[in-house]
C-alpha cells in the first residue's frame, strides 16, 4: 500500500469574478466540456498530487466551477484507500525531563509521502474529495484501486520514485514551477522524459490510464455536471484526456484563470464549508473535523478516524460500551502503555468528568497523545499523533478540548 501511495505522488486548478480581476489565458489547468447533447457543461482540472501551499492558489474560475458542480470526480477513492495508512516518513523521537515531561528531540517539519508538515493538511486531490463530502455533493472515481496498483507494478523500479539526489530534487522543483505556470504540455513532456528509465512506464502510467479515465468521464458527464480532478500530466498530448474527449465528439475549451482582488462568493462559500461535523447520539459526542472521518464499528467497539494525509496527522476516537461499575483506574496503565519515564495525569474536564491525559505508545504507530474517560457507560479513548511539529505543539489538547459531550 505504501508503494501505491508513492505511485500516486509522482503522477503528476480555475467562473465567478468580482469588480477587479486579473486573468491568465496561459494557465491551461481548467477546461470546459460541452457537446454530445450534454444538458450541462462539465469541467476538468489538472492537479498536482502535493500538499505544497502553492498548488492551493486556486483561481476564482476553479472555485466557481467547484461550487456549481453537481458532483466532484477524482482519480480513485484515495480517502478510503488510505484509511489505515500513516503517511509520515518517520515517527518522532521523544526524551523526558527530570519531571517526566516528554518532549520531541526535533521540531523540524516531518516529511510525508505527499509533502511535509509545512504544507496544507491534505494534498490537493484529497482536498477535492473531502470537499465533495463537506458540500454534500456526489463523489465519483475514474479508476479502481486495482487499476492504480497494476500501473504501479509496471514502473516500481523507476528512478522517479527515488528522489534522493540533488539533481532529482531539482527536477521535482522544476516540475512544480511548470505546474504553477499551467503549461500542461510541458508537464507531460517532463513526465514522459522522467519515466523513460522504466520500460513501458509512460504507457502504463499515463497513456493507458488516460483512456480508462476518459471512459469514466464519458459516462458520468451525461448524468451530472462535473468538476473532474485528475493529474495535470494526463491532460495534454495526442493521447491525453482532452484529445480523447475531442475525438469522441465533445467540445473542449480552455477556461481562463481569473483572480479577483477581494474574495468572491464562491471562495467564501467553499471556505465556509471547510469542515465536517461528526455526531454520535448514543455516546453523546460531537466534534468538527477538517473533513469527513472514517467510521468503523465491530461488535461493541466503534472507531472514528480522521487523517490529514498531507501533514501526516491522525485523530482517533474509540468508543466501547462498559458496565456501570467499570473501574477505569484499574485499567489505565494497560490502556496507555506509557513510556516508563513519563506519567499519566489525572484531570477533571469542564463538565466534572474525571479523565486521564498522557503520552501513550501504540505498536506500529509509535507515540501518541491520549485522553481517556468514561461517559454514559462508554469508555472513550481520544488519540492523536503526527510529525515533530504536531507532537511538540498544543494541537493534541486542542483536539481533545474540541470534543463536545451532550
Amino acid at each position: 500500500m505504501r508503494n501505491c501511495l508513492l505511485f500516486l505522488v509522482v503522477v503528476v486548478t480555475y467562473f465567478d469574478v468580482s469588480a477587479q480581476t486579473t486573468s491568465s489565458n496561459s494557465n491551461q489547468l481548467l477546461w470546459k466540456i460541452t457537446g454530445r447533447k450534454l444538458k450541462k457543461p462539465s469541467y476538468i482540472f489538472g492537479t498536482y498530487h502535493s500538499n505544497d501551499p502553492r498548488v492551493f492558489n486556486l483561481s476564482d474560475s476553479a472555485y466557481s466551477t467547484l461550487l456549481r458542480a453537481e458532483a466532484i470526480v477524482v482519480e480513485a477513492d484515495i480517502y478510503s484507500m488510505f484509511a489505515e495508512l500513516d503517511t509520515r516518513s518517520k515517527t518522532p523521537n521523544f526524551q523526558f525531563d527530570a519531571a517526566g515531561t516528554p518532549y520531541t528531540t526535533s521540531k523540524r517539519a516531518t516529511k510525508t509521502i505527499y509533502g511535509s508538515e509545512d504544507g496544507r493538511p491534505q494534498f490537493l486531490d484529497l482536498y477535492f474529495q473531502l470537499l465533495a463530502y463537506n458540500l454534500r455533493k456526489k463523489c465519483y472515481t475514474l479508476e479502481s484501486v486495482q487499476d492504480q496498483l497494476a500501473a504501479y507494478s509496471i514502473i516500481h523500479k523507476s528512478r522517479l520514485l527515488d528522489l534522493q539526489t540533488d539533481s532529482e530534487k531539482l527536477n521535482q522543483e522544476k516540475l512544480m514551477e511548470v505546474y504553477l505556470s499551467g503549461n500542461i504540455e510541458r508537464i507531460r513532456e517532463i513526465m514522459e522524459r522522467q519515466l523513460t528509465s522504466s520500460k513501458d512506464a509512460y504507457r502504463w502510467m499515463i497513456t493507458e490510464r488516460n483512456f480508462i479515465m476518459a471512459d469514466g468521464i464519458d459516462t458520468l458527464c451525461k448524468k451530472n455536471s462535473l468538476f473532474i480532478a485528475v493529474g495535470a500530466a494526463h491532460l495534454a498530448g495526442e493521447t491525453g484526456i482532452l484529445q480523447i474527449l475531442r475525438e469522441r465528439g465533445y467540445k473542449v475549451q480552455q477556461v481562463n484563470a481569473t483572480f479577483a482582488e477581494t474574495p468572491t462568493h464562491a471562495v467564501k462559500e467553499i471556505n465556509r464549508q471547510n469542515y465536517y461535523t461528526y455526531s454520535d447520539s448514543s455516546a453523546g459526542i460531537s466534534i468538527q473535523f477538517g473533513g469527513k472521518p472514517i467510521h468503523k464499528k465491530e461488535n461493541q467497539l466503534e472507531e472514528i478516524v480522521y487523517r490529514e494525509m498531507g501533514q501526516g496527522n491522525t485523530y482517533i476516537i474509540e468508543i466501547e460500551s462498559v458496565t456501570k461499575n467499570y473501574n477505569l483506574s484499574k485499567y489505565i496503565e494497560s490502556i496507555f502503555n506509557a513510556p516508563e519515564k513519563t506519567k499519566i495525569v489525572d484531570i477533571t474536564l469542564e463538565n466534572g468528568i474525571h479523565a486521564y491525559d498522557g503520552l501513550s505508545y501504540v505498536y506500529g504507530t509509535g507515540h501518541c497523545w491520549r485522553r481517556v474517560f468514561v461517559y454514559k457507560n462508554k469508555l472513550i479513548k481520544l488519540s492523536c499523533y503526527g510529525g515533530n511539529k504536531f507532537m511538540s505543539s498544543d494541537r493534541a489538547k486542542r483536539f481533545f478540548d474540541r470534543v463536545n459531550l451532550f
